[in-house]
């Protein structure tokens, strides 16, 4: 399956880890079903992906990886920043 095809199936609500080139969904949710994003964020981050928006690609990857490690002791350098660039 190409990228572009698990993205769109993804953003449609269809997370399928890609078997062939061993990814997992942006949010990891066709690993862990909980941590599918919400629709808006899920095609936000297409939109950006597509437009080469790395930044907001980043940011949102940053998110997701931030979502899957809840309630374990990881810290990710530079997630609070983004956030309160985010809200700025």
């Amino acid at each position: 399956m190409k990228h572009i095809e698990q993205l769109n199936l993804w953003v449609e609500g269809q997370s399928i880890h890609n078997d062939e080139l061993g990814e997992c969904c942006p949010d990891f949710s066709c690993c862990r079903p909980e941590l599918l994003a919400p629709k808006e964020v899920r095609e936000i981050f297409r939109h950006a992906y597509l437009k080469g928006n790395e930044e907001t690609t980043m940011r949102l990857l940053m998110e997701f990886l931030a979502k899957s490690l809840v309630g374990q002791n990881v810290y990710i350098a530079g997630l609070e920043a983004s956030r309160q660039e985010l809200e700025s």
